[in-house]
């Protein structure tokens, strides 16, 4: 990572004018739709007040947990030993528009959103599942119980991998030669090492934009958040801070 130095302003030596720092965090936000190589912009814009030394930078997720609500009861899911997946899973078709994909892509294939709710999972709506349990196993469900009866499973937050790479905009300044993989930047969203400190502090000047673009590798769907932690710095001149 590139970074500067603690401006000095001319006539003023390091340490001559007094300042005071204010904590301070600019968040960034995106909608991960678990497309991969899909580009991603989010932009703050630094206090006219002061300028804002970023420190370090960190991220959390919110993974998207999807309702399948099929457009017909199902039947039934497993029914008998074939020899295809369609035949040993007869939901599938329904799965495939639920998610908003073609029954049938090609040949009977199977469309990336069917298959990664087919990967992760499908488990009870938590909000529908005691009546469904209650109910027994042999009492005919409401049709409309049993169309939000599912969900897909949402994977775990680990598995989530973006590349990531921050801009100055106003200097046109990377702070990288290329877009960096979150997992060896920031480390992994389960709570181990998912931050990192920059090597030096980087200086960003009142009034400027701070662009950070994200690229997604993986199919995780959900919200990403990301911190830049650090504080604004004031100058005091005269008797004004500034």
């Amino acid at each position: 990572m590139i970074s500067a130095t603690l401006p000095i302003r001319p006539g003023e030596t390091q340490g001559s004018v007094p300042r005071r720092t204010i904590p301070f965090d600019y968040a960034f936000r995106y909608e991960l739709a678990g497309t991969p190589r899909n580009v991603l912009d989010a932009t703050v814009t630094v206090s006219v007040e002061a300028a804002f030394v970023a420190v370090s930078i960190g991220y959390g997720v919110i993974p998207k947990v999807s309702p399948i609500k099929f457009p017909a009861p199902p039947t039934g899911f497993i029914t008998r030993v074939p020899g295809s997946l369609r035949e040993v899973f007869p939901g599938i078709d329904l799965l495939a528009q639920a998610v908003g994909e073609s029954p049938k892509l090609g040949r009977g294939g199977i469309g990336p959103q069917t298959a990664s709710a087919l990967t992760n999972g499908i488990k009870l709506n938590p909000d529908l599942a005691e009546r469904a349990l209650l109910s027994g196993a042999d009492t005919p469900l409401d049709p409309g119980i049993l169309k939000s009866l599912f969900q897909v499973v949402a994977p775990p937050p680990d598995q989530i991998q973006f590349l990531y790479a921050i801009f100055d905009e106003g200097t046109g300044r990377a702070f990288q030669d290329e877009p960096m993989l979150n997992i060896a930047g920031l480390g992994i969203a389960n709570g181990d090492r998912p931050f990192r400190y920059f090597a030096k502090p980087i200086i960003f000047a009142p009034r400027s934009t701070i662009r950070m673009q994200v690229t997604e590798v993986s199919d995780f769907q959900g919200e990403l958040h990301v911190s830049m932690q650090g504080y604004h710095e004031q100058h005091q001149v005269g008797g004004d801070w500034s």
